[in-house]
């Protein structure tokens, strides 16, 4: 059956979205985490650099800004200790998949936005899936998102596609600082990918401490 309203109409997600603040601030620094692919490790990625950023004093807030709702994510982001954790659905999407991309734009930066408005030190943003999937790669080349990008950690599952997501990155001039993931979990692979980089390989388990 269909969920609705006093008045018979059906009720949509959208009819709860989060507006955007009605100022905007700026965090000290916002965060991306993206991956190569799927089960690259980017949720065990941002979890950690949460923890690690909370340790060392900062005030953190956490957003997922794509996928499709599921409680998995939001929860670790805020079992690591962000102070706020926010989501796609809290602007009205059970999905991002196949959305427009203008709305999905649109809601990725209200994220950003209201944890901005908290007062937060940095915002750790999870894009989900890999570097070429629609909404991943839409959302990284629309300049009214990327540029508010402060530094980007991409989690690789094979130092093949580290070194690959590295140049799509580069290429587009976006803020790459470390790369991270399921590839750490291979000694080999990590060194196969520093060998290609020019940013650190950083093990993954690293990233939650605050040094």
């Amino acid at each position: 059956g269909v969920l609705t309203d006093a008045t018979g109409a059906p009720v949509n997600l959208r009819n709860f979205a989060l507006p955007p603040p009605a100022s905007r601030s700026a965090a000290r620094h916002v965060m991306a985490v993206v991956g190569t692919s799927m089960n690259a490790g980017k949720t065990t990625a941002a979890a950690s650099l949460i923890r690690g950023l909370r340790d060392s004093g900062l005030r953190v807030g956490a957003c997922k800004v794509t996928g499709t709702g599921s409680g998995g994510d939001v929860w670790s982001m805020a079992d690591a200790g962000a102070d706020h954790v926010l989501d796609f659905t809290d602007v009205g999407f059970a999905t991002t998949a196949g959305a427009p991309i203008e709305l999905v734009e649109d809601g990725a930066n209200t994220l950003v936005s209201r944890l901005e408005a908290i007062g937060v030190d940095v915002v750790v943003v999870e894009v989900a899936d890999g570097l070429l999937q629609r909404e991943t790669s839409a959302l990284l080349n629309r300049t009214s998102f990327a540029s508010r990008l402060d530094s980007i950690v991409l989690a690789a599952a094979d130092s093949m596609g580290a070194l690959a997501g590295a140049d799509w990155l580069r290429a587009r001039d976006l803020p790459l600082r470390a790369v991270t993931g399921l590839l750490t979990a291979s000694p080999l692979a990590a060194r196969e990918a520093q060998d290609g980089l020019a940013v650190d390989v950083i093990d993954t388990k690293c990233l939650s401490d605050p040094t």
